[in-house]
């Protein structure tokens, strides 16, 4: 047990120093952190919940990552990091390219940088707290960049994370996390479902996609 935890601290380290000499500073950030009693991740944060800001417990940086995702580090003293990646497979295409993160619910997330190209990524850790394996979801309400993937200019994702468990059960730690990002943090503890008006905007918008293909194939 005591190599694996000395194993996951030494990538933690390794990857929040690689993160921390390409990422920024943000210009403004906070994150929501609430874990459930036995959470190995989550029981390093000091207590069942916290707030964090940029500027006053510690400091922010973000990135883009290697599987075009996002990647957040917050210095307090510690290595936090948390990192997102959308599935690296493209069925349309059938390329393993990677996918940009984009505005979408994930669920079924399995370790950063160790997930199947058919899943999608996620991990939070800090030094000394790390998982072998997990299980996660997360919800990605917004995300800009810049003039290319490396360059992620504003992220809001909500998230949990289940220690040692791909099938999600046990100990788990919730997070809300707001880089550069006007939408509030969600402090209920579970994904904000989408109104029923934009679920029928988005199933309108692709029955009018399939005319227009079918029209296009005639």
């Amino acid at each position: 047990m005591l190599k694996h935890v000395s194993k996951i601290a030494a990538i933690s380290i390794l990857l929040f120093v690689f993160q921390q000499a390409h990422a920024a500073l943000v210009t403004s950030g906070s994150v929501y952190l609430k874990a459930e009693p036995g959470s190995w991740v989550g029981g390093g944060i000091g207590s069942d919940e916290v707030i964090w800001t940029h500027g006053i417990e510690g400091l922010f940086s973000i990135t883009g990552n290697f599987d075009k995702g996002a990647s957040v580090t917050f210095d307090d003293g510690n290595f936090w990091s948390f990192d997102f990646a959308a599935p690296t497979f493209d069925p349309i295409n059938n390329t393993n390219d990677g996918n940009r993160l984009e505005v979408a619910f994930y669920d079924n997330a399995t370790r950063y940088p160790f997930n199947a190209p058919t899943r999608p990524g996620m991990n939070f850790s800090v030094n000394g707290r790390g998982n072998n394996t997990l299980g996660a979801w997360f919800d990605v309400r917004e995300i800009t960049y810049g003039s290319n993937d490396d360059e992620v200019l504003s992220l809001a994702v909500d998230f949990r994370q289940f220690d040692e468990s791909e099938e999600m059960l046990g100990p788990s730690t919730f997070g809300s996390l707001r880089i550069n990002s006007s939408i509030a943090l969600n402090l209920t503890g579970q994904p904000v479902p989408i109104p029923a008006a934009a679920w029928l905007f988005a199933s309108g918008l692709l029955g009018l996609i399939g005319i227009a293909r079918k029209r296009a194939a005639h």
